[in-house]
Parts: C-alpha cells; sequence; structure tokens
C-alpha cells in the first residue's frame, strides 16, 4: 500500500496510545515528535474515542481533513473516519489488540473514495474508489477486495477494473467495459495513480488515429 492510504491509518492508529480523556494533540505531537513517520497536521481536536484531523498530510502531500470515530473491544479496535472536505473518503480501520504495537499491518474495510478531474482530452472524468477489505502486512498490500470505476460524458461507456496487489507495493486494475473488454488499466505506487484508457472509448476518431491510449497520471 502507498502513502495516501497509509497516511491518515496510520495517524489513526497513534489515537489508540491511551484509553483516558487526554487531549488527542497531547498524544499525537509526543509520538510524531519521536518518530520519523513524516505525517504533519495543522489542528487536532477531541480524545481517544472521537474527534477530527485537520490538514493531514504525509511527506509533504496533502491528504485532507477528516473526522474519526473509535470503538474498542476485547480483540481490536475498529476507527471509522470520514473526511469533512470535498474529498469524498470514508472508511474503517480494525487493528487487533495482539498486535496493536505493530502500526504497520491493519484492515482496511468499506473503504470508498471518489473525485472528478478533467485533462486536456477528457473532461470531467468520474473516478469511484471501492475497497471491500485490505490487508497490509509490514506496509505493504498483502490481499485487496475491491474495484474502480471510471465514468465520463466524453467516454463511450464505463469502465471497470478488479483491484490487486503487485510487486513492489502497487495496487493495479485492468479496465473492462460491460461486454469485458479490456480498455485500460490503472497502477497505484508511490501517492501517484497512473491512468491508460484506450481511445476506443473516445467518440471523436481523430484521436483515435492519433494514439492508441490517453495516459495520465494523479498525483495524491
Amino acid at each position: 500500500m502507498g502513502k495516501f492510504f497509509l497516511t491518515f491509518l496510520l495517524t489513526l492508529l497513534l489515537l489508540f496510545g491511551s484509553i483516558f480523556f487526554i487531549p488527542i494533540n497531547f498524544i499525537v505531537s509526543n509520538v510524531l515528535k519521536n518518530s520519523d513517520l513524516n505525517i504533519g497536521y495543522s489542528y487536532i481536536e477531541g480524545n481517544i474515542f472521537s474527534g477530527e484531523v485537520l490538514d493531514l498530510y504525509y511527506d509533504n502531500n496533502f491528504i485532507g481533513d477528516f473526522r474519526y470515530e473509535n470503538q474498542f473491544s476485547i480483540d481490536n479496535v475498529t476507527a471509522n473516519f470520514i473526511s469533512i472536505d470535498d474529498r469524498n473518503i470514508q472508511g474503517t480501520v480494525v487493528k487487533t489488540l495482539s498486535d496493536i504495537t505493530d502500526i504497520g499491518t491493519l484492515k482496511l474495510k468499506d473503504f470508498s473514495a471518489s473525485s472528478i478531474f478533467s485533462t486536456d482530452l477528457i473532461k470531467y472524468i468520474d473516478l469511484k474508489l471501492d475497497i471491500k477489505e485490505l490487508d497490509i502486512v509490514n506496509f505493504e498490500c498483502e490481499n485487496i477486495i475491491g474495484n474502480l470505476r471510471i465514468s465520463s460524458q466524453e467516454i463511450n461507456e464505463e469502465l471497470l477494473g478488479e483491484l490487486a496487489c503487485y510487486q513492489d507495493n502497487t495496487i493495479t486494475a485492468n479496465l473492462f467495459n460491460k461486454r469485458m473488454k479490456e480498455l485500460g488499466n490503472v497502477t497505484y505506487s508511490n501517492a501517484q495513480v497512473k491512468v491508460k484508457i484506450s481511445t476506443k472509448t473516445i467518440p471523436d476518431r481523430r484521436v483515435q488515429l492519433l494514439m492508441d491510449y490517453i495516459s495520465f497520471t494523479i498525483d495524491l
């Protein structure tokens, strides 16, 4: 798994460091001061059970603003998070108490994110990510169940890809139309999403004559 998801997952795990109603800013600031996680924020309010994180970033990459709510059981800790800006991100982190000190191993469930962006050739691309379950071991993608959907008024049809963990801690998805014809792929690595879409999805025949694929990169 790359920086984008790990950023706020690691931050949420830091919230599990106390069972008392100590201000969460006191806990997190002290942990980050003695670590090399490259996580920063402008403001945190709340406690170990609920609160908000504003202007969260990782390694100088801005992630967003989030509200969190933690639940504790005998076996694990569950952290629900949802963006409170325009980034449309939400999900749940499950951390087993038996390995609570191992912040590099966790499970992400019911994660969803959506974004609309434009390129020179395709305007208003709607990208929707849905992850039912993701296992992260030693900060790497171990197993993932989920899909990615891409659509636009300037694309003939919706494209769908099943997510898969790949070598070098990369997540990939081959994109297919409803007739199961492969028309591109998406690769996520090092806080970047690289998208390649076949020009066969573009109504403009001139574009199809000039190139086989439209490629672009999204920095997260």
